[in-house]
């Protein structure tokens, strides 16, 4: 599924944000921002890291 999403597969990388939202809203808590803007940031994050880390 990374594999898809780093090709640009738009489900496959709905499916990975999905799969971290309970996480994404539980760290969330803990950023000292909006909580919207603590959640986008954090998925911006973790797009980021799939397309240009792994």
């Amino acid at each position: 599924m990374v594999k898809k999403a780093q090709q640009g597969d738009k489900e496959a990388m709905d499916k990975i944000l999905e799969l971290f939202t309970p996480d994404i809203d539980y760290l969330s808590r803990y950023i000292m921002l909006p909580r919207e803007d603590a959640i986008q940031t954090l998925k911006t994050e973790l797009m980021s890291i799939i397309y240009f880390k792994l």
